[in-house]
């Protein structure tokens, strides 16, 4: 009678484990969607790269088909994803800044070197970081030169009119950090050698002191200007990107300058030969209408990348000399595309903010557009095992 009981008892055990089960399934396909909002996305190499939201970071090696969660196992609770970086497929780094305005800010960085299989950490000293209690420090922008050399900018700004930033070094892939002295602007950094970098101001381009150039590191820099081109010698930057660099000397950057009180813009690149102390135009789009939305211009894995957005949903996509026009799905609005990356291979992974973050792939040269966005029911398991 025992062995009886203990038999209906397991029974019953396992049929409420398969409801259950059952349960949890119809759930996750209920809310299939990004775990959170993705935020930015690049690729590292042909079908090889990462997609974060503010608490989440997704691998993928086939071009989105199927997407790995590497987010650090160490992320605290008050910790978000601000900003990812890959040097290659396999190095990484994630910068982890608390949030909380009610505490000292404290500063990890996670490093990977097997594409986020695991991931080992060190914690960087905030003491000297000065900072507005109501507006804690944010990370700005980090670049690595080889596996060994990095910089990291903090953004400790109060203000659009009271800006501030802090700027770290390592000399040892991630494992230490230092502070440099105060760097002049607040803005998205490269470097192309353990002693030449620049760094832009995307945030005020109409500065005259708008892109800078370090030749010893980070620990000094001297301002740089770009000349127009010569239908527009009294333009003004409106936008300006990250300088990509080739190798130690030679890096190229983008830039949309106009003349005042015009609405067009012209669409500049710009090269330099000597790691940025002087730079000369590369080349230059026609004229832009400001009431084109979306329009992005960028550099992206040595190519010039350039997008507008066209009636009936098109893309009008141009990489280096080469134009090419893409349909998105019916309801993706081409104006709410507002991040690319290109691998070498000349394929596209674009972010749309709306009417939700999606990524898509794009194949230029055929025209084909798939959306690969990391989806929750792909997930569930994985990510509550981490």
């Amino acid at each position: 009678m025992r062995s009886l009981h203990g038999g209906v008892l397991s029974l019953i055990l396992l049929c409420f484990g398969l409801c259950v089960v059952h349960a949890q399934a119809s759930r996750a396909d209920e809310s299939c969607g990004a775990l959170d909002p993705i935020r930015s996305i690049d690729l590292v190499a042909p079908g090889t790269g990462w997609a974060a939201g503010l608490e989440h970071l997704y691998w993928t090696a086939d071009n989105g088909r199927r997407w790995r969660e590497i987010t650090p196992s160490r992320v605290r609770p008050d910790e978000l994803i601000q900003v990812v970086y890959f040097i290659d497929r396999m190095h990484g780094w994630v910068p982890l800044m608390s949030t909380f305005q009610d505490r000292p800010p404290r500063l990890q960085v996670a490093m990977t070197s097997n594409s986020g299989v695991s991931w080992s950490y060190a914690a960087v000293d905030m003491r000297h970081v000065d900072y507005v209690p109501s507006a804690p420090p944010s990370i700005a922008s980090i670049s690595f030169s080889d596996r060994t050399h990095g910089w990291m900018l903090i953004d400790a700004s109060s203000s659009q009119l009271s800006r501030r930033g802090y700027l770290f070094r390592t000399m040892d892939g991630g494992t230490h950090w230092r502070l440099l002295p105060a760097p002049p602007i607040v803005g998205g950094i490269g470097f192309g050698s353990a002693r030449n970098g620049v760094m832009t101001d995307a945030l005020n381009p109409y500065s005259d002191a708008a892109i800078w150039h370090t030749k010893d590191g980070g620990r000094t820099w001297d301002a740089s200007s770009l000349p127009f081109p010569e239908r527009c010698q009294r333009c003004v930057v409106d936008q300006i990107s990250r300088a990509f660099f080739y190798d130690a000397e030679d890096a190229m950057l983008t830039a949309v300058v106009r003349a005042p009180g015009i609405d067009d813009f012209v669409s500049v690149e710009y090269g330099t030969t000597d790691g940025g102390a002087t730079w000369s135009v590369n080349g230059r789009s026609p004229p832009r209408a400001t009431n084109a939305g979306g329009d992005l211009m960028l550099v992206a894995d040595g190519h010039t990348v350039g997008l507008n957005a066209a009636p009936d949903n098109t893309l009008l996509l141009r990489i280096d000399e080469k134009k090419f026009a893409v349909t998105l799905p019916a309801n993706v609005t081409p104006g709410a595309i507002d991040k690319l990356s290109v691998a070498s291979n000349l394929t596209a992974w674009a972010l749309s903010s709306y009417p939700q973050a999606d990524i898509f792939t794009i194949d230029p040269h055929s025209g084909r557009v798939r959306q690969i966005t990391p989806a929750r029911c792909e997930w569930g398991t994985q990510a509550a095992n981490r």
